[in-house]
């Protein structure tokens, strides 16, 4: 799985939204990328922020319309 328009996208963005298609909650993620909690979330309303979506379920729905994850 990769991200095919990743022009809106920093490369940790990228690890995170391929982790939060993936399932994995914020927790997890930080485990997974070795980074707290809090600079998950930071990043993950960044993510919100440039795809002008409110949650998780918002985002996967967006990604997959969009064609941006290549499964």
């Amino acid at each position: 799985m990769k991200i095919v328009d990743d022009t809106k996208l920093t490369p940790r963005e990228k690890d995170i939204v391929l982790l939060i298609f993936r399932g994995k909650n914020k927790q997890e993620i930080a485990d997974s990328l070795f980074l707290s909690v809090s600079t998950i979330k930071t990043n993950v309303e960044h993510v919100y922020q440039k795809f002008g979506v409110h949650n998780k379920v918002e985002l996967v729905v967006y990604l997959v319309k969009n064609n941006v994850v290549e499964i």
